[in-house]
């Protein structure tokens, strides 16, 4: 095929008016209305609501077809649009419709106070601990144990080691470890292990139906082997308590509220032994039913179950916020509600593709959904279906569950029998059959957290192959970005890809990947990234790279891999040395590397200022204009102002955040006096006129910058007057040592002497080095150009030195730095005879020895190399 004939076959699709989203959205803290029940890779309310406003028309319809705990559908509804969600798990459309559901706060919390009544003094007697100090009994707080299992055929040996609780009442001593379990506490476990639970409590299997264990468990047999002998009877009297209640709403809230904790309540939570010790507490950390090597946390039942309903992040908490939003929504019975306009959430519990089936039976080909957003399981990273078992077996909603996921659930599990073959194809089938529920001319979005190459590819092969155009890879940073994943040469950054995918209007299919060949493959992925990286001006992420590749590639029914094994990957390898190079990076006390070219000089589209820079000046332009701000809403106007490829990490914002504000209570930046506009100009004038005086003194004419010869010397320094009054030289296009003189007359200030300028000088309270590097340049690089700044950016001076491109203009140019108090302190002494040469900073000079010291120890390298 030839490229004209490749290129004849790309569909072209009529351009979306669509208002897009580009840009990084900075996540909101989740509030206790999103929390209070775990749930696996749940994603940020706001973020999603900004892609719900953006591409769902008010009253539109929303289609989640894996919903998990149901952020989609709460985000939808809060913001005045319709929902049809499902999921396989019965506990994910649970939680989903009791956070959705409202409910009398106060009738919830009289019912718990009845458990309460029933068993709470029953179940804390199961804990009854001595008081090392006064011996008065009372509940401990948890209790530490080692366990141990040789086969699956014989039991599980545990045993107590530690005996932790915050305070006595009677006393106040408090035990946070190395307190081994005396007599008393021996006592009590023997008559526990002596006890016989008569209550009910799940006794399922962590096997599937064709006998195969879970993929994702260790050493435990059933759901009941999870727990101690103390917790399962407390858990077990505890449900039949909460079965008690006759109200079918409330009792649907107490049990969710038990599954929101029962598993805090097992024996997969790990005490924390260095780091961040918390005595007290633990969690479910792995993704998987696992048996911890070391000692387990033993946490007390009706402790976890008051704090599961009346604590912070409690039910109750949640309730109380989210009845604000859907007091008066209305649940559907069926699909055809939502869609008729009568209802405006139909909940769904099964296979999607079993509802969806029944959508394209009523919808035809036209479609019923504005749009769709959905988050589906990646290869085998998190086992949903098993990891839900636990919960879904405490609520009895077993029956016919594991033979539903062994069919229907779309996951890469060789226990269940699918091979990554087998889940990619179902992972087909599942973006076929949302296409074809899919309005045309509307948006599918798909977030994706599995950093590998392959399900990456399957993700995009599967969408374009249904149908899809790829429009756009959204990375989305976590609220705690890591600095070592954006310094991975071939990685991927931590966080959310968001896949933006298009229906066009026409039913037109992309082609085949059969057709490409490699040259044009290698052509794309080396002209986007040389694209990408000229625009930042600056190193680059890798995970950059590959998010503005892969669009590309797609839009020409390329992915990321060919048949040959080639990928975006080995091409950029491959040109290491070449065009480009890895430049070592350190952010955030991370090290790594980023990519750069092997020579920025034959890059004719190169952005001068890199981003960080632009990025620092929008962080100072902010803060300016608001006097102070919290992090979030600084980096919701970086991120507006640099959307797509531009996209700012969140240490550099923080270190530009850092350089011109101070933080202060509530989570807010103030910003630094010096910082202010007035104070910034008031210097930066000070500084000019001072350099004016001694360049007069010592014989040479003086030009100030175009837009500085306005500024008002203060009368601090006899002044009242303008910048503009100390020039002297009239006719910049008179100097022979330049080029561009419209670029030069916008330099601070230039000593000049006999046509030929002698020093230049830039002032830079807070403006970007790099411009004045850059004007700088068209001078001859002989002649010496200081660069005047005030004490407190040397750190972000040494962060520039940094850059590859910033140094080379540096050392080429003849740049040396001049501290604002050096520059004062010397001036009040010497008046007109100051040397500015004397007043270079030798910690600048070693660090540029230093640097050029390695450049050369590089260049010897590469030499031997090659």
């Amino acid at each position: 095929m030839t490229p004209d004939e490749f290129e004849s076959k790309i569909p072209v699709y009529k351009i979306s008016a669509q208002k897009q989203l580009n840009r990084q959205v900075p996540p909101a803290a989740h509030t206790p209305m999103y929390i209070w029940h775990k749930y696996w890779s749940r994603k940020t309310w706001n973020v999603i609501a900004e892609f719900v406003k953006t591409y769902c028309p008010e009253n539109g319809i929303v289609f989640d077809p894996f919903a998990g705990s149901g952020i989609v559908a709460m985000e939808a509804l809060k913001n005045k649009r319709r929902a049809i969600v499902a999921d396989i798990s019965p506990i994910a459309t649970e939680i989903t419709r009791l956070t959705i559901k409202p409910v009398s706060v106060e009738k919830l919390h009289e019912v718990y106070k009845t458990v309460e009544g029933k068993v709470k003094d029953k179940i804390l007697d199961l804990y009854k601990t001595k008081c090392r100090k006064c011996g008065n009994e009372f509940p401990l707080t948890c209790a530490i144990w080692k366990q141990k299992r040789q086969s699956s055929d014989k039991p599980i040996s545990r045993e107590c080691i530690d005996i932790r609780y915050k305070a006595c009442p009677k006393c106040g001593d408090r035990k946070e470890k190395d307190n081994p379990p005396n007599s008393f506490d021996f006592e009590k476990l023997k008559q526990i292990d002596e006890m016989e639970i008569k209550e009910w409590y799940p006794k399922n299997r962590l096997y599937h139906i064709n006998g195969k264990p879970f993929m994702k468990k260790e050493k435990y047999e059933s759901v009941d082997e999870l727990f101690t002998k103390r917790n399962l009877q407390a858990l077990a009297w505890l449900m039949e308590a909460i079965e008690e209640e006759t109200n079918r709403d409330l009792r649907d809230f107490l049990k969710i509220a038990f599954t929101s904790m029962v598993h805090l309540c097992t024996t997969m939570c790990p005490i924390s032994e260095g780091g961040h010790f918390t005595p007290y507490s633990s969690a479910w950390t792995q993704q998987s039913y696992w048996f911890p090597s070391g000692p387990f946390m033993e946490q007390n039942v009706w402790l976890k179950f008051e704090g599961s309903m009346i604590g912070n992040q409690g039910l109750l908490n949640g309730k109380n916020e989210s009845n604000k939003y859907f007091k008066d929504v209305k649940f559907a019975q069926s699909f055809e509600e939502v869609v008729n306009g009568e209802a405006d959430i139909f909940i769904y519990t099964g296979s999607s593709f079993d509802l969806i089936k029944q959508m394209r039976n009523v919808s035809g080909n036209s479609g019923c959904a504005d749009y769709i957003f959905t988050d589906p399981p990646y290869d085998s990273s998190i086992q949903y279906g098993e990891l839900a078992y636990m919960w879904i077996s405490w609520l009895k909603k077993d029956e016919g569950y594991l033979e539903k996921i062994a069919t229907d659930e779309v996951i890469h599990n060789k226990q269940q029998e699918k091979s990554f073959d087998t889940y990619h194809s179902l992972l087909s089938r599942s973006f076929e059959e949302m296409y074809s529920v899919l309005k045309p001319d509307a948006y599918l979005t798909v977030t994706f957290h599995n950093p590998t190459f392959k399900v990456r590819n399957a993700t995009i092969r599967a969408g374009v192959i249904a149908g899809f155009e790829l429009q756009k890879i959204h990375h989305q940073e976590l609220a705690r970005a890591s600095a070592k994943s954006l310094l991975q040469p071939f990685g991927s950054a931590q966080g959310d890809f968001y896949l933006r995918f298009f229906k066009p209007p026409q039913d037109e299919k992309s082609i085949e990947p059969e057709a490409i060949d490699e040259a044009r493959f290698e052509k794309i992925v080396i002209d986007t990234a040389t694209q990408i990286i000229a625009e930042r001006g600056e190193p680059t992420p890798y995970t950059i790279l590959i998010n503005a590749i892969d669009p590309e590639l797609a839009k020409r029914g390329f992915f990321s891999e060919l048949k040959t094994g080639l990928n975006i990957n080995t091409v950029l390898e491959s040109r290491l040395n070449n065009e480009f190079t890895l430049v070592k990076a350190k952010l955030g006390g991370a090290e790594g590397d980023l990519w750069w070219f092997s020579n920025p000089s034959n890059i004719s589209h190169l952005e001068k200022i890199p981003l960080s820079e632009r990025v620092e000046q929008t962080v100072l332009r902010f803060l300016q204009k608001q006097g102070r701000s919290t992090f979030t809403e600084v980096w919701d106007a970086v991120s507006r102002e640099f959307p797509n490829s531009l996209t700012s990490d969140q240490m550099s914002i923080k270190d530009a955040l850092k350089a011109y504000a101070k933080p202060i209570s509530g989570g807010n930046w103030l910003i630094k006096p010096n910082s202010k506009q007035g104070e910034i100009e008031r210097d930066h004038t000070i500084i000019i006129a001072t350099l004016a005086k001694i360049g007069k003194s010592q014989g040479y004419d003086i030009w100030i910058g175009k837009v500085e010869q306005s500024h008002i010397i203060p009368e601090s320094m006899n002044g009242g007057k303008k910048l503009g009054e100390l020039v002297t030289y009239k006719n910049i296009r008179s100097l022979t040592n330049i080029q561009n003189p419209d670029t030069v007359e916008d330099i601070d200030l230039l000593w000049i002497k006999d046509d030929q300028i002698v020093c230049a000088f830039e002032i830079e309270s807070t403006t970007s080095m790099t411009s004045g590097l850059q004007r700088g340049s068209n001078i001859d690089s002989s002649v010496p150009k200081f660069l005047v700044m005030p004490e407190e950016r040397e750190s972000q001076l040494f962060q520039k030195m940094k850059s590859p491109m910033f140094i080379e203009r540096f050392q080429n140019d003849s740049w040396k730095v001049i501290y604002f108090g050096a520059l004062t302190e010397e001036y009040m002494k010497s008046k007109g005879k100051t040397n500015i040469f004397k007043l270079e900073n030798k910690k600048v000079v070693d660090k540029m020895s230093q640097k050029t010291s390695k450049n050369q120890l590089d260049l010897f390298n590469n030499k031997l190399k090659s």
